[in-house]
């Protein structure tokens, strides 16, 4: 902008106000520039939310495009107060009898003798040892001062492991209020006989390395599957049926696990899949309309890219999958149509329904067959088209915004242009003014010289 300005004092003129006007009048060119690169900026956030919810169709398609995706599966037990199971859909549908012997448990000890004070009476003096081990892992407290049962624990629990046990201190009134007993605990933190607490070095009153009482025996669990004894450090088993974790609860005693096709949860998939692909296409139409009475677009109207893309989906949608039955080798079989005046998708549910329970398998086949079932070709379409490199979607973000640097920079270049011709303007008009500033003085001298002539 001008450094300075003028007002029209001698001419009687605002040029102030006049050059904001010229400069208001120049300055249109920029205006349409940043219209564009609105515009543009709109197309790309645009494109941005087309790209996040074609990865939205893309993960639901990936929920349905192979069989260990597609056959989703749900684990059931006779009895939840013996076991819980919980099943991915890579578990074989089947009965498995389980039988649990033992739980696994976690190490505690403690010491045989409480103390009447847990914060005030020294329990490992100055100088002195506390050292433990645990899963292979040596751990040693040499009290800095005198220690109390508090803190004792408190120095346990800010020990630091590299393995992924740990032991945890813990201080206990097993007592009463008015008679209080306290007892440091001393716990693993992990199930299993692997993970025991051997107390190597004990310096304290408490000689836990003599004379511990054992709360809980370090303790793996055992059971069978089937007959096959199993032991396992941990009461959360999923390394022993393939896709089906099993959680450990009651010993001795015993419960089925049955693991069937989970029809509810595949039904829940496909219309997912539909509604993200309805979510896409909706997107698409409703930015792609252009106003007749403004004359104005939406951000994808005229856009090749975004139409391409929908024309492409819808393409994936209504074809056959070759080498399957001819009647059940396309959506419509499954009771999903097309809405030709949105191109939405439209569910009967009572016809899926009836093709989850009665042809499940062919139902996979349509979406999970190699290269060309729906599902495999939606994803691997949606795939190419959001690559973070060569995506259409994507070259055509990159393009946009590289008209958007484009339009800055060109403004950035008439804005300092424009800026350069507001100060000659009103350096002329500056120089205008004192011109006449000066004609005026001129003027004023000759009237009285004229004046005083007249007088003579």
């Amino acid at each position: 902008m001008a450094s300075f300005s003028v007002g029209g004092l001698m001419s009687g003129i605002n040029y102030t106000e006049l050059i904001s006007k010229i400069m208001e009048l120049k300055r249109q060119p920029i205006y349409r520039l940043q219209d564009k690169q609105k515009s543009y900026n709109d197309k790309v956030s645009v494109y941005n939310n087309l790209s996040s919810k074609l990865s939205t169709l893309k993960s639901a398609a990936d929920k349905l495009r192979t069989s260990s995706s597609f056959y989703a599966k749900a684990a059931s037990v006779t009895d939840s107060d013996v076991l819980t199971a919980s099943s991915s859909s890579s578990a074989t549908a089947g009965t498995y009898s389980v039988s649990i012997t033992q739980l696994a448990y976690a190490h505690s000890i403690t010491h045989n003798t409480g103390m009447a004070d847990k914060s005030t009476t020294t329990v490992l003096a100055s100088g002195s040892t506390f050292q433990f081990t645990i899963n292979g892992e040596s751990k040693t407290i040499t009290a800095s001062s005198n220690l109390t049962l508090e803190g004792l624990a408190s120095q346990i629990n800010a020990l630091t492991y590299t393995g992924s046990a740990e032991a945890e201190a813990t201080v206990v009134n097993t007592g009463t209020t008015a008679s209080p007993s306290y007892k440091l605990v001393l716990a693993s933190n992990t199930t299993g006989a692997d993970y025991a607490i051997t107390i190597n070095q004990d310096d304290s009153t408490l000689n836990l390395d003599t004379a511990p009482s054992t709360i809980q025996a370090a303790q793996n669990a055992s059971f069978s599957v089937n007959g096959l004894s199993v032991v396992r450090s941990s009461n959360a088993v999923s390394d022993v049926i393939t896709g089906v974790t099993l959680n450990l609860k009651k010993a001795a005693s015993s419960a089925s696990v049955s693991v069937a096709n989970d029809v509810n949860t595949i039904k829940l998939n496909i219309e997912a899949f539909v509604n993200s692909y309805n979510d896409v296409v909706s997107y698409v139409s409703s930015n792609s309309i252009y106003n007749a009475s403004t004359k104005k677009g939406s951000p994808l109207n005229g856009e090749s890219t975004s139409r391409h893309i929908t024309n492409k989906l819808s393409d994936v949608i209504t074809r056959t999958v070759s080498g399957l039955p001819s009647d059940m080798n396309a959506l419509s079989h499954l009771g999903i149509s097309t809405d030709y005046t949105t191109g939405a998708l439209k569910i009967d549910s009572t016809t899926l329904g009836s093709k989850l329970d009665n042809d499940l398998s062919d139902v996979a086949n349509l979406f999970t067959t190699a290269t060309t079932g729906v599902a495999n070709q939606m994803y691997n379409y949606i795939d190419d088209v959001t690559d973070t490199l060569d995506g259409s979607v994507t070259v055509r973000v990159d393009g946009l915004e590289d008209l958007v640097s484009d339009i800055s920079d060109d403004i950035e270049r008439l804005e300092g242009s424009l800026e350069k011709e507001e100060e000659t303007l009103s350096r002329q008009f500056t120089s205008l003014e004192t011109m006449l500033a000066g004609l005026s003085a001129q003027g004023s001298f000759l009237t009285s010289w004229m004046t005083s002539l007249s007088k003579r």
